[in-house]
């Protein structure tokens, strides 16, 4: 039976922590940009109405029932196809350059944040219905699950958001491979998949610049990763205080999004950036570990889905933030600032503390 007020409170506590860091600095990144703008409060309204918002998608995401998203999961999957091909086709009709997200006037919605979400929600609903269907040797099924995640990431790949796509089918690899099927069945798709984003890399130009700054950092177009590494070694052990840091003075471009670890680690410095590795470890240990402990398969791959989705997202940020990875657009959940982004990831948050008070296995019951 399942509590009406259980949630997995160290859960709970460290999205909270990571809300709140998220709130000073972001306040922190744009706190230059107030004094020279004609409505200064413009940006703080603004991040207050998205944290709203966010709370009401964390709340939305706790009272999501396993069985509305098992009963509408294709449907979820098919919405999220639709707003990825839809954003290709309204900037292609209107003869614009092809973007990544939907202008709605007051709000901007990128649907490829959206495609993260129904990944997870596909995996776990076409292996509960499929579970007791495969067999030994039934790689027709395997191939129909992998064929709708290169569907999405195919979709994000031409958006143009080569890391995007990445990240949605490594997504999808972890989620499969979380599963009850044999490791070939999850392992060797996956393989022979990347050649395709190696030839995607291959053609673009875009691509192939920030593969090159990867490689080298003093690259004509390395600025940002030399400034973000620059911002670690100011900050050294302890920081230069917060709110003094000095990148977020236009040396470092959207520090406030895509480089915000960057502004952590000069202004709290090391004790501040590990501290924050540390949490995202912990969700990382929680989430699974409670996922796995759930009765239900279906619930098991919701959490396990939603966790790698989060600590997945954080280690992109964070890599891209120590020039591990080549620079691409990856906000750190939770703290980054952002519209559809945020939204995003607190419902899962929500969803995930949804899965915690969901019954856990017990000897006596069949899965």
């Amino acid at each position: 039976m399942i509590s009406n007020i259980y949630f997995d409170r160290l859960l709970f506590f460290l999205f909270l922590v990571l809300v709140i860091t998220g709130g000073i600095f972001v306040y922190s990144a744009v706190s230059v940009d107030i004094f020279y703008k004609s409505n200064p409060y413009k940006i703080i309204i603004k991040e207050l109405i998205i944290l709203f918002a966010g709370i009401i998608a964390f709340i939305i995401g706790y009272i999501t029932s396993m069985e509305f998203l098992k009963r509408f999961g294709y449907a979820i999957t098919i919405f999220a196809i639709f707003l990825l091909i839809f954003v290709l086709v309204v900037d292609f009709a209107l003869g614009k350059k092809i973007k990544r997200w939907l202008n709605l006037g007051f709000f901007r919605f990128q649907p490829s944040e959206f495609a993260k979400f129904a990944i997870i929600v596909f995996i776990a609903t076409y292996l509960h219905k499929k579970r007791k269907d495969f067999k030994i040797k039934d790689w027709q099924k395997v191939l129909a699950l992998y064929s709708v995640i290169a569907i999405i990431s195919f979709l994000v790949l031409i958006e143009p958001h080569k890391g995007g796509a990445l990240f949605l089918f490594t997504l999808g690899f972890l989620v499969i491979s979380s599963s009850y099927l044999p490791f070939r069945y999850t392992f060797l798709p996956f393989i022979l998949s990347l050649p395709i984003f190696g030839l995607a890399i291959f053609l673009s130009d875009y691509a192939r610049s920030r593969i090159e700054t990867f490689i080298d950092p003093f690259h004509a177009s390395s600025k940002q990763v030399l400034q973000a590494l620059g911002a670690f070694a100011k900050g050294g052990f302890l920081g230069e205080g917060l709110g003094a840091g000095i990148q977020k003075l236009k040396f470092l471009p959207e520090i406030h999004t895509d480089y915000i670890f960057a502004l952590i680690g000069e202004e709290l410095g090391f004790i501040g950036a590990v501290s924050i590795v540390v949490i995202f470890t912990l969700i990382l240990w929680r989430g699974i570990h409670i996922s796995l402990s759930r009765q239900d398969m279906f619930t098991q791959t919701i959490g396990v889905g939603i966790t790698f989705y989060i600590t997945l997202q954080a280690l992109f940020h964070m890599m891209v933030n120590v020039g591990a990875f080549p620079p691409t657009g990856f906000t750190l959940p939770f703290i980054s600032y952002g519209g559809s982004s945020f939204l995003i990831t607190m419902y899962c948050a929500g969803l995930l503390l949804r899965v915690s008070k969901e019954p856990v296995k017990s000897p006596f019951v069949e899965d």
